[in-house]
């Protein structure tokens, strides 16, 4: 009897199969959590929402002319 190894599945989102998307992720405290949960609720949006316009917030200010093309296409 030949025994094969199983794989586990997959769980969470599936694969992304355009390798042209790259992942941004950066760790941070309990507190800055806490406090950036808190903005997002003032907001009325989602984190990726909140961090979207605050990155095109600063880039405006710092000079980059053109807005930012849409993150997830």
């Amino acid at each position: 009897m030949m025994v094969t190894p199983q794989t586990k599945a997959r769980r969470g989102r599936p694969a992304v199969q355009d390798k042209s998307f790259k992942t941004l992720g950066y760790r941070v405290s309990s507190a800055y959590f806490d406090w950036i949960t808190r903005a997002v609720a003032v907001n009325g949006s989602t984190l990726s929402r909140l961090i979207d316009q605050a990155v095109a917030r600063d880039a405006r200010e710092i000079g980059i002319e053109d807005a930012p093309p849409d993150r997830t296409a």
